[in-house]
């Protein structure tokens, strides 16, 4: 059976790894980030495995390059339940660390292998003697003894052959079928082509024996999620590869997932009304108070207000230096700090978006203005949906089928749901 060299030497005698060594590094790092997502998932161990197959079986349909990866992180985005912008930055953060000590890992288990090779298994008791052997006894033969001497008889002529002379016997038969084979040369068709994945599976089935690569815990970076060792792996020796496996990362216990900074959009304006409150009384006292009593990530949410504003003008932010300093005064970290400016610069467009139409209303007709008055706390609330943005528009659109006239109803969507959601795109 052909197969496919994983590792190889270069010019200067180093044992790297060869382009599909690469390519199986990429499948392996991704299996295992996506892998260690799923698992941190509040859903049952029998939904885990169904999402994880299910991902390991887009990912050999549609995987056939390395590229192909950053090209599907959309549709990986939606397996995951997440958005592709939250997603980007996890595999920005973990990506490149988790390919390294795979590459590592991969190189030295090959290295092992060709060192050390496996004993051939064989799936029959039959293969296993004909690989002893180094050939196969001609048709219309069979073994007979007689006072003591083993022999062959050609069962055709009677002939007796001993023992010795078997594999002469064996060998003469293969010429001769090989004269009388008339082999006819059929055409040859190329059907569209395989992914890589698919072939291997196809090729190799259920022939595939592993042994884990495992990092252990003084080997991952901070950031790296662990997922827990399990007895199915994925990686063995060159050719043994169980695509329907998992990948293990040794963890005394697996490192809870980030949780996303959580905000209702109503509260946030709420909040943005109360400062406006405040700096045109000139109060910065009770500001200051008040700000205090927040819970840690609304106070980080209001105090990044005004730097968030200076960008919105083209001015220069020292975001490092911004976070550094907020971080030191409320104690958050910068992981969740930078979390809660994501959202703070979202619910910033947001808001820039729905305050503008807002004041086009105003001026439009009375019939308009009174009606944007009686659906603004209601915009507020369905924006509370943010950043679902499938469950947003649902509640979008039960808001305006409440509106009876559709001329109306147009002129609502039109002004502040259709903006939100090309921001979105953008």
């Amino acid at each position: 059976m052909e197969t496919k060299k994983v590792i190889e030497r270069n010019a200067e005698g180093e044992v790297v790894l060869t382009a599909y060594g690469e390519f199986l590094s990429y499948f392996h790092a991704h299996i295992q980030l996506f892998g260690g997502i799923v698992s941190q998932k509040k859903i049952s161990p029998k939904e885990q495995e169904a999402l994880k197959g299910k991902i390991r079986s887009y990912i050999v349909g549609n995987i056939q390059k390395t590229d192909h990866f950053f090209d599907q992180l959309p549709q990986f985005a939606q397996f995951l339940g997440m958005s592709t912008q939250d997603l980007s930055a996890y595999m920005n953060r973990n990506f490149l660390g988790t390919l390294n000590k795979v590459k590592t890992k991969l190189i030295e288990q090959e290295s092992s292998a060709e060192q050390n090779p496996k004993k051939k298994k064989f799936g029959r008791i039959t293969d296993e003697i004909i690989e002893g052997l180094g050939f196969m006894l001609p048709k219309g033969h069979r073994f007979e003894q007689e006072e003591g001497f083993l022999y062959l008889v050609d069962l055709a002529t009677g002939k007796k052959t001993e023992a010795l002379g078997i594999a002469e016997v064996a060998r003469e038969g293969a010429k001769a079928a090989v004269a009388e084979a008339k082999p006819v040369a059929a055409p040859v068709r190329r059907g569209p082509e395989t992914p890589i994945l698919k072939e291997i599976l196809s090729k190799y089935g259920d022939v595939f024996v592993g042994t884990p690569i495992v990092l252990k815990k003084e080997e991952l970076e901070e950031e790296d999620i662990p997922m827990p060792a399990n007895s199915n792996e994925i990686l063995s020796d060159v050719d043994d590869l169980n695509f329907e496996g998992g990948f293990a990362f040794e963890e005394d216990s697996p490192a809870p997932m980030e949780e996303p900074v959580i905000i209702a959009f109503s509260r946030y304006m709420e909040q943005v009304n109360k400062v406006r409150t405040y700096q045109k009384a000139g109060q910065l006292e009770e500001y200051k108070r008040w700000v205090s009593t927040l819970p840690v990530e609304e106070n980080a949410l209001v105090q990044l207000q005004s730097f968030l504003s200076k960008e919105s003008k083209g001015e220069v932010v020292d975001w490092t230096g911004v976070l550094s300093q907020l971080s030191g005064r409320i104690g958050l970290s910068d992981v969740r700090l930078r979390k809660v400016l994501e959202l703070g610069r979202d619910f910033f467009r947001i808001r820039s978006q729905l305050e503008s139409s807002w004041n086009r209303a105003r001026t439009a007709s009375p019939v308009v203005s009174e009606l944007v008055k009686r659906a603004w706390p209601h915009i507020l609330k369905v924006m509370d949906e943010y950043p679902d943005m499938g469950q947003l528009k649902s509640k979008m659109d039960q808001l305006l089928s409440r509106i009876p006239d559709i001329s109306q109803r147009k002129i609502v969507s039109d002004l502040f749901f259709s903006p939100v959601f090309s921001l979105r795109k953008n």
